[in-house]
């Protein structure tokens, strides 16, 4: 029979979560960087890139949609469900300001994993009981990338967060290689990482040691 363990596994089977700023990719093109990024086993993206019209979005995404495909990695789309569903990507990742899951992403034939941001214990809550398959919660240390959130709420806040629902939540906001065990020890399923793996200089090798701190610390409890 499989474990309720087993069942989150199949659905988010990723453990570092990217979430993309092509501006803080110069002077590469974000194409270069995500393709590095998976080359060095990065399995989950999130294109974000919310500054962008439908048209730019799409031309942006279709050869990085192609891209993951050839990794067999997975690519969640923000906020644009229908665009996610048209690039045939893997999910959507709606902000914290979103509409209710079910009115972003309708039940069709097409089953849209949903990653949901949230800054609360009661949005973490609400966003399960909407039906969110996982959520990322920030800022849990102070971050230049996601100043207009308010002060760090820190390790304590995300174990009682991850306590309070059943889904993962990745720890978000100022994560470094090196706080990826206290995270992952008060009980994030994993880490989101933005602006420091968006470096065309230093990124991967940062995305490279998030990845060996996840396994060293995952390790004994898989």
């Amino acid at each position: 029979m499989e474990s309720a363990l087993d069942s989150v596994r199949s659905v988010i089977p990723f453990r570092l979560y990217i979430i993309t700023d092509r501006f803080r990719c110069s002077p590469r093109l974000l194409y270069g960087v995500i393709h590095d990024l998976l080359d060095a086993g990065v399995s989950a993206i999130q294109l974000r890139e919310k500054d962008l019209s439908d048209v730019e979005f799409i031309n942006l995404a279709k050869p990085i949609a192609k891209l993951c495909r050839g990794y067999a990695a997975q690519l969640f789309i923000n906020s644009r469900a229908e665009i996610a569903a048209e690039l045939g990507a893997n999910g959507v990742h709606l902000p914290g300001n979103s509409p209710p899951v079910e009115e972003v992403v309708p039940q069709s034939d097409y089953r849209l994993i949903v990653g949901c941001s949230v800054h609360s214990r009661d949005e973490a809550r609400t966003r399960e009981l909407e039906g969110a398959d996982f959520l990322s919660y920030s800022p849990i240390y102070p971050t230049a990338s996601k100043p207009g959130y308010g002060p760090a709420v820190g390790l304590e806040k995300l174990r009682k967060v991850a306590a309070s629902v059943k889904i993962p939540v990745f720890a978000l906001g100022g994560i470094t290689p090196e706080r990826v065990t206290e995270c992952i020890g008060a009980g994030a399923y994993g880490v989101a990482v933005m602006s420091s793996v968006m470096s065309a200089e230093t990124g991967i090798q940062t995305a490279k040691a998030h990845l060996q701190a996840l396994s060293a610390c995952l390790k004994p409890r898989l």
